[in-house]
């Protein structure tokens, strides 16, 4: 995320400060500080900024689901049995599992109050569990814990615009933790970032009083990947206040008149630079369009006019045309493997049908990406060509390639060279020591490794601490988006 016009630091995460030099190894400081901010080269030639980025918290406040139900795609009760529903069938009021609907055998949902019943439940995201009810399978309103007490043994794949039917929540299937336990680690993530009032918190209301932002605690400024990764866990936890607010933030103080964003502002909300940068336009995009899909268009915003102009900026500005393939800034002729996000494009195609052409050839054009820029170690560098050559070595941008990989993989299933990138890259990270932000994205490696190995990542990110202090910005925004991820929490709501 970090860039500047002399491309003197490594992503947010802070790691070298201006001509030091990045080991292969990518493990970044933990709290490091960062030379410069990203995005800062594109267009008015932003300024860097000093200090590192950080690590921060992790989301949720327990519960990605409404009390209702989010309808999903396709699914509808029929008699109270619940056929597949991608985002969640309801019956009468009566919530099913946030997310895909998947039902077991014979399993009924009940109309108030969503628990289920008879033959297996839809445990966290509509896999069956194995026989039995499941435990407080209520959804409590506004953002209360989703489908407590049970999880999908496996995520049953999507394919084109059918979203995954069931996502796995690896806590429970390789770490041996319960669901109830999932919801109260990232319960406690979420009330210790995204709480005003907390000491250790990265989300702060103002300017204005309806709008809020995500704070790079260590450089004392707001960058456009915070506000998209804290609008991304919101819609997840179904947290549509603090979305709102977060969205307001970036409309007012950072959305530019050629459609992008200014990718780094202060607390106040003045530009600091008014370049953009793509990952974080991309996160925002990918928000719109689920909130659109989770909570439709009839609040403060509508959603899917929100979405679309920011998708238009992305297609025709951030991506190289010829290449399918997101720049490291507009103009940079290069790209940057933590930007690319095929999961995301595939759900893209499906929104966007106007240019469905375009995101699906990026989702082909991303895949192949990452098998011609890895190393012997599987290890991407932060700046590489189109082609796959390295351009900048490996940094703190580098950890983000783990999970945009494995989130695709866990998602589609569509390429199985990521199982074979997660089984020899899980080797080579497993000795080396890992930043919170790493052991963050590293978690995901569980959902393409045999259990025997992969539960390692996974307990080691059960086994970390919510990060705080001074460098909880970087580390503290992926800890929770892998928090959400690993426990099948996050979903593709299209």
């Amino acid at each position: 995320m970090q860039k500047s016009v002399v491309f003197c630091a490594v992503a947010l995460a802070g790691l070298s400060a201006c001509g030091a030099s990045v080991s292969e190894d990518p493990i970044p400081h933990n709290g490091g500080s960062v030379g410069t901010g990203h995005g800062g080269a594109s267009n008015s030639g932003g300024t860097s900024n000093s200090g590192g980025t950080s690590a921060g918290g992790t989301p949720s406040d327990g519960g990605t689901n409404s009390a209702g139900g989010a309808p999903g795609s396709g699914g509808n009760t029929a008699g109270g049995t619940t056929t597949t529903a991608a985002g969640g069938s309801k019956s009468g009021g009566g919530t099913t599992s946030a997310g895909s609907g998947g039902k077991a055998g014979g399993g009924t949902t009940s109309a108030m109050g969503g628990t289920k019943a008879g033959g297996g439940s839809t445990a966290r995201g509509g896999a069956p569990a194995s026989g039995g009810t499941s435990a407080g399978g209520t959804t409590g309103s506004g953002g209360g814990s989703v489908e407590a007490g049970g999880s999908a043994s496996a995520t049953v794949p999507g394919m084109g615009c059918t979203p995954p039917a069931a996502y796995a929540n690896l806590f429970v299937t390789l770490s041996g933790h319960t669901q109830a336990e999932t919801d109260a680690k990232i319960s406690a993530a979420w009330k210790q970032m995204f709480d005003p009032s907390n000491a250790n918190t990265v989300y702060y209301n103002g300017p204005g009083s309806d709008e809020s932002y995500v704070k790079d605690v260590a450089n004392n400024d707001v960058r456009t990947e915070g506000q998209s990764y804290g609008m991304m866990i919101a819609v997840q936890l179904d947290h549509q206040t603090e979305f709102d607010r977060l969205w307001t933030f970036a409309k007012k103080h950072m959305a530019q008149s050629n459609g992008q964003f200014a990718w780094h502002t202060s607390t106040s909300g003045s530009v600091l630079a008014a370049g953009g940068a793509p990952d974080g336009d991309e996160y925002f995009a990918a928000a719109l369009v689920f909130a659109a899909k989770r909570w439709g268009d009839g609040g403060k915003y509508n959603y899917t006019n929100e979405a679309k102009p920011v998708l238009n900026m992305i297609r025709t500005q951030d991506f190289n045309q010829n290449a399918k393939l997101v720049q490291f800034y507009v103009g940079s002729g290069n790209t940057d493997g933590s930007y690319i996000l095929p999961a995301f494009y595939q759900t893209w195609a499906c929104f966007d049908t106007a240019n469905a052409a375009f995101w699906n050839a990026a989702v082909t054009a991303g895949r192949a990406f990452f098998k011609a820029a890895v190393d012997s170690n599987m290890v991407i560098g932060d700046q590489s060509s189109f082609t796959g050559g390295t351009v900048k070595a490996a940094g703190s941008d580098t950890v983000r390639c783990v999970m945009n990989i494995m989130m695709d993989y866990n998602f589609f299933r569509a390429d199985p060279w990521q199982e074979t990138y997660a089984a020899k890259y899980g080797a080579y990270i497993s000795s080396r020591a890992n930043t919170t932000a790493s052991v963050a994205c590293n978690g995901l490696l569980g959902f393409g490794m045999p259990a025997s190995s992969g539960k390692a990542f996974v307990d080691k990110l059960w086994s970390t601490a919510i990060p705080t202090g001074n460098y909880r910005y970087y580390d503290g925004t992926l800890y929770m988006l892998a928090l959400l991820q690993v426990s099948g929490t996050f979903r593709l709501w299209y």
